[in-house]
């Protein structure tokens, strides 16, 4: 009767310790991903000193063609738009102001963002709402 209380008593032993390693490597699986997602989607402050000239909030543009034209007065080493959450798109820098030609476009609403380095610091502008009449 021993022996049998004995296997018993030390599979049950076995069953707790492989239980509590598993649970051990699935919240340690769990804290590495979050931590891996935090890290990747750090939040990019708005910027105050960032802004999109042209279109102005709400502007209708009527043409196949049309020319972003964003600035800051503090120094700007790099800078890219996207609109409607659209890949993120290089600027081009000339006369003072950043520049983004965009061509081929539909009739709707728009919102269109710039992020970029002012200052040595990466920030981003809040969305800036258009419709295109074509």
């Amino acid at each position: 009767m021993t022996k049998t209380k004995t296997k018993k008593s030390l599979k049950e032993t076995l069953r707790k310790v492989v239980s509590s390693t598993r649970r051990t490597a699935v919240s340690k699986t769990k804290t590495t991903k979050s931590a891996a997602t935090a890290s990747s989607q750090k939040a990019i402050p708005l910027a105050k000193d960032l802004y999109i000239d042209y279109p102005t909030n709400n502007e209708k543009v009527y043409c196949g063609h049309y020319c972003f034209r964003l600035g800051s007065p503090s120094n700007i080493s790099w800078l890219k738009i996207s609109i409607n959450g659209g890949p993120w798109q290089d600027c081009r820098c000339a006369n003072g102001y950043w520049w983004f030609d965009w061509w081929n476009f539909t009739t709707g609403n728009f919102y269109a963002e710039a992020y970029g380095c002012v200052n040595g610091k990466e920030v981003k502008t809040a969305k800036r709402k258009f419709k295109v009449v074509i």
